[in-house]
């Protein structure tokens, strides 16, 4: 026999859908943030896989189909990397090259004439990266030169799956990035 006789058995009846009715949404946000979270590490163990093949592929300085840069070569590469999950569209691709690891965060030599700490239009410098123009770090845009350290990083931007979890962390677009720093292989240019 059931404690509290036919009347206990009836006072239970809605405490089965109560209990769902306050849970549940706690249970939805979780498999919800789960996703999310996934997906997130999947875009961004991608986009570090790319630029890690794309620095591999840029540092033995393989030469690019007819019609291609190398640059461009290697931009597609992390693309084709992507495996569907990176917009191209929302992709950054920055290499940047420099003569050695010494060189990284320098500004081009300048002759300072009027000793204000900056190179002033007309002062001389010597245009390490050959833009023809004096810059504050002197790496040059591009894949490098054979022995040139090169600097790979990779920026992704990205909304929420859902609109709940862009709530929850209050940044939206998402933004990912990889970097990944080599030295080219001696090879001809």
């Amino acid at each position: 026999m059931r404690s509290g006789g036919p009347k206990g058995w009836l006072s239970r009846r809605g405490t089965t859908a109560l209990e769902f009715a306050l849970l549940s949404p706690l249970l939805v946000l979780l498999i919800i943030a789960t996703v999310e979270f996934g997906y997130g590490l999947t875009v961004q163990n991608v986009l570090e896989l790319a630029a890690r093949k794309a620095s591999r592929t840029g540092v033995t300085g393989s030469p690019p189909p007819d019609g291609v840069t190398r640059e461009q070569m290697l931009r597609d590469l992390v693309v084709d990397t992507g495996m569907g999950l990176i917009n191209p569209s929302r992709l950054t691709v920055v290499m940047t090259a420099y003569d050695g690891f010494s060189s990284i965060g320098h500004p081009e030599p300048c002759i300072d004439a009027n000793n204000n700490g900056v190179c002033d239009r007309g002062e001389a410098f010597t245009d390490v990266n050959g833009n023809g123009r004096w810059d504050a770090d002197q790496g040059a845009s591009n894949a490098g030169a054979g022995g040139q350290v090169v600097i790979y990083t990779l920026t992704y931007t990205d909304a929420p799956l859902t609109g709940m979890i862009a709530g929850l962390v209050a940044k939206s677009p998402l933004t990912y990035s990889a970097r990944v720093v080599v030295r080219n292989e001696p090879f001809r240019s």
